[in-house]
């Protein structure tokens, strides 16, 4: 027996004390064959430590074979140590049998290192030189399609599937050209891919992507029967919610896009979309605590403005001035045309009418061209007597609507 095979039946026994030193006996006792079969198997066993040692041995005496150099790299990049392994895979020339080896690892390298246009030219080498290599193709898709560059990563997934390759290297690639066409925003196309997948195929992140899908394609029963089929099967799923629930508040079942907007919200306070939905699914049944559900929001989100703009909003329109300009103050709004527009309007309504004037105009060239903006500005100047900027601002409104009546009224009596 040689000590090779010690080795390996020392490590089948669970006896690991002794393999370094019968290691080091076979790099002395056996043939080079022998220790690289030796080396080739340690690799296979995921001891990549011990395989190294033989590797580099055998370097000792084959300095430019592909295959040992091709090896080393290998342990370099799972060792993190990227910059030994080009300097191993550098060595390894064209015409040496390890040379697609060489390409692919290489390629490995460079894509880790966010190096995405070298990594692409070593895989087009590849399938140059290697046009029966369907590894190369497989590859590529995946550096373009972890790039997002979709189209390009479609093209080389249909290569393979046309090879009738439907799997590859336990990757689906329907699953792969299916989340490919929706990236590239072909939805339709995307949800005739997911649809092909079978059972196994069709997991937790698949099922999320194809509900997604159909909500995007505005097929909502659909988007909930999919999405509902997941939380059946994982309820602690949080980007379901949002989606389940601005699927109901699309046909206009309130209570559903309440309940799982809160659901959603156990599960992440943070989201920002559902406090949202939370507030407008919730208005017909309970307006105040439809409201206090998106005042929390504004005090626990990142970036609450959008749902700072949707209470003001609401406000106006219910004519709560005051409670608008409760919202509003101690907040900086110069930032923020609409708020500022909500602002000069509740200060109007509540008499503080030269206030009003001052904070209209400054957002007078954000929305000289809304006929509602328009009005308001109109309404305050005239109860300033700002003529001087009242009658510009009519002839702007009965620029766009020249039939009105009461505006032109009001221009002639200038």
């Amino acid at each position: 027996m040689s000590k090779a095979d010690e080795v390996i039946e020392t490590i089948d026994d669970g006896d690991f004390s002794k393999v370094d030193s019968l290691i080091k006996a076979s790099l002395l006792e056996d043939d080079e064959q022998t220790q690289f079969s030796l080396a080739e198997t340690l690799m296979s066993r995921g001891l990549s430590v011990q395989a190294k040692t033989v590797y580099e041995h055998l370097l000792t005496i084959y300095p430019t074979e592909g295959q040992i150099l091709s090896r080393l790299a290998e342990i370099a990049v799972s060792d993190g140590d990227s910059d030994q392994a080009l300097d191993y895979i550098s060595m390894i020339t064209p015409d040496s049998p390890a040379y697609a080896e060489n390409l692919l690892v290489s390629a490995d390298i460079y894509q880790s290192q966010a190096l995405y246009e070298v990594s692409e030219q070593k895989l087009l080498t590849g399938i140059r030189e290697f046009p029966d290599e369907e590894v190369f193709k497989f590859a590529l898709a995946e550096v373009y399609f972890d790039e997002n560059k979709f189209s390009k990563a479609l093209t080389y997934y249909d290569m393979l599937l046309d090879l009738d390759i439907k799997n590859y290297s336990g990757i689906s690639i329907t699953l792969r050209k299916a989340s490919s066409l929706a990236g590239d925003g072909q939805y339709e196309e995307a949800i005739s891919e997911y649809e092909k997948l079978n059972a196994l195929e069709l997991n937790e992140d698949a099922q999320f992507q194809l509900g997604f899908l159909y909500n995007q394609v505005k097929d909502y029963n659909k988007s909930i029967s999919t999405l509902e089929k997941l939380l059946a099967t994982n309820r602690d799923y949080p980007t379901v919610y949002p989606i389940l629930a601005e699927d109901y508040l699309n046909i206009k079942k309130n209570s559903d896009a309440f309940k799982y907007a809160q659901l959603g919200l156990n599960l992440n306070e943070l989201d920002e979309r559902l406090y949202a939905i939370a507030f407008e699914s919730g208005l017909p049944e309970d307006a105040k605590g439809a409201i206090k559900i998106l005042e929390k929001g504004i005090k626990t989100v990142e970036s609450p403005l959008p749902l700072i703009i949707k209470l003001s909003d609401y406000y106006i329109t219910k004519g709560q001035f005051k409670a608008n300009l409760d919202l509003l103050r101690d907040r900086d709004v110069s930032n923020n045309p609409k708020l500022t527009w909500n602002l000069a309007k509740s200060e109007f309504e509540t008499d503080n009418i030269e206030k009003a004037q001052a904070d209209i105009l400054v957002v007078l060239d954000d929305f000289k061209d809304n006929l509602d903006y328009l009005s308001d500005l109109i309404e305050i100047l005239r109860s300033t007597g700002n003529n001087d900027i009242l009658k510009p601002a009519l002839e702007l409104y009965l620029k766009q609507d020249p039939d009105n009546e009461a505006m032109q009224g009001l221009l002639d009596q200038m």
